[in-house]
């Protein structure tokens, strides 16, 4: 849908310089059809996402209460993530007070993408990393990462998988910015 918005624009845009060479009214509300259908084509790209979003955070936070232990009680096992034993001592048990645990940390929101930048990551196979179970798509360094393994996907193949940008490290301003000083160095 983002690539067919782009190709209207561009229709648009040709049709905008024909009318100024020619002179033609109709081909300036040609312009105006051309980018009215590559709005509404961008508004409907902007729904789906949302809705694969929600969708994606939906068994996370429908599920989350069930996992959560009252205090003082243990962990069920089927919740442990490894296949050691579990530590004897309480005070292991613990995280520090600063520092909450990885998995007590919710899911970051979705980045809020400007359209020049989703049609600069829309097929780029720039690699991003994304957590099992997680509905968003990271660049190396994002703080929400720290302490979770992660799955190393190319970026167009995290999208089509239904992953949305995080809102923590902004991964489509990111790639988007490197693709343009790419373009520009180029290389």
């Amino acid at each position: 849908m983002i690539v067919g918005a782009a190709l209207l624009v561009l229709l648009g845009l040709v049709l905008f310089v024909a009318g100024i060479l020619t002179g033609l009214t109709a081909l300036y509300w040609g312009c105006v059809a051309a980018c009215v259908a590559a709005a509404v084509l961008l508004i409907a790209a902007r729904r789906q996402i949302g809705r694969r979003a929600r969708a994606a955070a939906a068994p996370t936070t429908t599920s989350a209460p069930a996992k959560a232990a009252a205090p003082g009680e243990p962990v069920p096992a089927a919740d442990t993530a490894s296949d050691e034993p579990a530590p004897a001592d309480e005070a292991e048990v613990q995280a520090p007070a600063d520092k909450a645990p990885a998995e007590d940390l919710p899911d970051p929101g979705v980045e809020d993408v400007e359209v020049t930048d989703l049609l600069m990551v829309v097929d780029l196979k720039d690699e991003v990393l994304v957590v099992d179970e997680h509905p968003r798509y990271h660049v190396a360094g994002c703080r929400w990462l720290a302490g979770r393994e992660t799955i190393p996907l190319p970026l167009d193949e995290a999208r089509t998988d239904g992953f949305t940008p995080c809102a923590v490290c902004s991964p489509d301003r990111t790639l988007a910015e490197r693709a343009r000083a790419r373009k520009h160095s180029g290389g």
